[in-house]
């Protein structure tokens, strides 16, 4: 699409008051000063296209409740995409951000915000702040760590962290009382800390492609979370009893015992 078709798409949008305005595959490099006169717009497409930058203009659609950015070539996002207030999905999948910016916190009404197939490397704690947000798609990432802040995404419902470089997961993220579907494969972890027991609602669970401690049969139980949940703390424990029956054998220490009698306690209770 050339800029003068583009500018008459444009034209005819404003002239009929258009609220929702797709843009996909048109091989757009920039954005003309005139896309961001149509502030009546509540949803804007332009995936797949060329896009290396988003002019802070984009803050003049203030009422956007849906903005499609996937597949372009971003590499980073202006500051005043935070001034976005109505934004509910946001779709930003196929770009090469590496960081977000900590205005995006700001996009308090966001229940749903797409980041896979990035180059993120962290993620800021003031993703904690988007206390609405019921899915977070972050698959194929660089992530090595979270947050503990994740802890306090309250209405999380759903959320992607497969094929990343994740070694540790925060513990804080057991309080994630609303999450049904956790998608952890293909990552680095060793081990899930054990309050994930807590996550009563999860109904889904992934963790296929890691140097976990647990047989493959148990990995296989996606839709039984807390079978592999127990699973895996019980073999966590029996490593600490180990490891316990090692040091107390070494240093020949009988209080050392009351510790082996409570992790034997615990396995009892896993294995009822």
């Amino acid at each position: 699409m050339n800029n003068k078709e583009l500018l008459d798409i444009i034209k005819q949008a404003a002239k009929r008051k258009a609220t929702v305005l797709h843009l996909f595959n048109e091989g757009l490099t920039a954005l003309p000063p005139e896309l961001f006169k149509l502030s009546q717009l509540e949803e804007l497409g332009l995936s797949g296209n060329q896009l290396t930058t988003i002019p802070p203009a984009i803050a003049k659609l203030s009422q956007l409740k849906v903005l499609y950015l996937s597949n372009n070539q971003l590499t980073t996002l202006p500051p005043a995409i935070g001034k976005l207030s109505h934004l509910r999905l946001l779709y930003l999948s196929g770009n090469q951000l590496a960081a977000l910016p900590s205005q995006l916190s700001k996009l308090s009404r966001l229940e749903a915000l797409y980041l896979n197939d990035n180059q993120l490397i962290a993620l800021d704690k003031s993703i904690s702040r988007l206390s609405h947000l019921l899915m977070l798609n972050l698959n194929k990432n660089l992530l090595t760590t979270l947050p503990s802040q994740m802890g306090k995404l309250s209405n999380l419902e759903m959320l992607y962290l497969n094929n990343n470089r994740l070694n540790v997961l925060p513990p804080e993220m057991s309080k994630l009382s609303n999450l049904r579907q956790l998608y952890l494969s293909g990552n680095q972890l060793t081990e899930l800390p054990y309050e994930y027991y807590k996550l009563s609602q999860l109904k889904k669970l992934t963790l296929f492609e890691n140097p976990l401690p647990i047989e493959s049969a148990f990995l296989k139980l996606v839709n039984q979370p807390a079978k592999i949940i127990n699973r895996l703390n019980r073999q966590m424990l029996m490593q600490k009893l180990e490891e316990e029956k090692r040091y107390n054998s070494r240093t020949n220490l009988i209080g050392g015992g009351l510790i082996t009698v409570f992790i034997i306690i615990i396995l009892v209770l896993l294995a009822g």
